[in-house]
């Protein structure tokens, strides 16, 4: 989660780590035990209101926001990939292989990290994010 720096403390860092600032919570509602998509509903079903859920620091009050790390967590990732190889011996010294890769291979969408600065036109939109998709890899190699 990510607010705004008002005493500009990390400046120069940002571009390192990312805005390590933390906003402050406005509810009373365990963030840290819900998906994306049941902070969404509980916040009134869209982007915009789950934004609501949150509020930049104070200039002159707050230096970090009540929102702990690791709050909000991407779903997980199922990933299913595939190799097979065939060698042929040609002769004593020379060797034909053929292989086939499949990465991703039940082709299951795989949602990335969402963005978590709450002044993001894509914040809590895991949608927005690609994880991959199915890849499909062959290759011959002659081995001598």
């Amino acid at each position: 989660m990510n607010g705004v720096d008002v005493f500009g403390a990390l400046n120069g860092i940002d571009s390192l780590v990312g805005n390590a600032i933390r906003p402050n919570l406005n509810t009373t509602l365990d963030l840290s035990r819900m998906s994306i998509p049941e902070i969404i509903a509980a916040s009134g079903g869209s982007f915009a209101t789950a934004r609501n859920l949150f509020s930049p620091l104070v200039a002159g009050r707050d230096r970090v926001g009540n929102v702990g790390r690791n709050t909000l967590r991407a779903d997980s990732i199922v990933l299913v990939d595939f190799g097979i190889i065939k060698n042929t011996r040609i002769n004593e010294r020379l060797r034909f292989q053929i292989r086939a890769d499949a990465f991703n291979v039940l082709n299951h969408r795989n949602y990335d990290i969402p963005d978590a600065r709450i002044n993001s036109s894509n914040f809590l939109n895991e949608g927005g994010t690609n994880g991959g998709n199915r890849r499909i890899v062959l290759g011959a190699r002659l081995v001598f």
